[in-house]
């Protein structure tokens, strides 16, 4: 970013007629003056990617101290992994919850304003127009075959709970018969507590599939 400010300010001072330091180029004028078009858009985009970014992790943050500072000792949490789907691609699991009544994949988003989900329906975009019920989905698939496959819970048919959480506190959201879970952070807690899927995993339960987990995601 600094290379490019750097290259951008240099050719400003020697394409711009009226300034001290311009050279007349004469029809390499044009060329530069599309660089510098071109440096500009680069430079505009990749601050909004910058942005962007900087905003998920600071959300993915705000949920990780919540969910800590929420559930006891008997609770396991896996934070940011990356693994990949059945496509090849790699995904990103921003939260897994572990607990004794389930299990649970959360998507965070860290938008604000009004925001509605209406089924699979979005009413804002998201980035490359992925929409977080799927994501959160996704991760839940994962999540179930990883478990299913290591045997840890033999003769239980498992469901891994996806969830999108908004966890930015100016956010407004009205969810009208989501296909996953959309809550706010704070009814996050509300939502794994009262999930009731006749569960009741230990401790030691918990702690293996959490290892497991961690075994298959990917080193980044």
């Amino acid at each position: 970013m600094i290379v490019l400010v750097v290259v951008l300010l240099m050719l400003s001072l020697t394409t711009v007629p009226t300034l001290p330091l311009a050279v007349n180029w004469g029809l390499l004028t044009n060329y530069y003056t599309l660089a510098i078009v071109l440096l500009t858009l680069g430079i505009v985009r990749y601050y909004r990617i910058y942005q962007s970014n900087k905003q998920g992790f600071e959300g993915e943050n705000r949920v990780t101290r919540y969910l800590r500072s929420n559930f006891s000792d008997d609770h396991f949490l896996v934070n940011d992994i990356v693994y990949i789907n059945d496509k090849g691609h790699n995904e990103n699991i921003d939260h897994i919850v572990l607990s004794p009544n389930g299990i649970f994949a959360i998507e965070t988003k860290d938008y604000r304003g009004k925001i509605m989900c209406r089924g699979s329906f979005w009413t804002v975009p998201f980035p490359y127009g992925r929409s977080p019920s799927k994501q959160a989905r996704g991760s839940a698939y994962w999540v179930k075959k990883i478990v299913d496959a290591s045997g840890i819970l033999q003769d239980v048919n498992l469901w891994v709970n996806p969830i999108v959480v908004f966890s930015n506190p100016d956010v407004e959201l009205e969810a009208i018969d989501p296909e996953v879970e959309v809550v706010k952070l704070d009814d996050l807690a509300d939502s794994i507590n009262s999930f009731s899927h006749g569960y009741n995993f230990s401790e030691a339960q918990l702690k293996t599939i959490g290892e497991k987990i961690m075994e298959k995601a990917l080193s980044v």
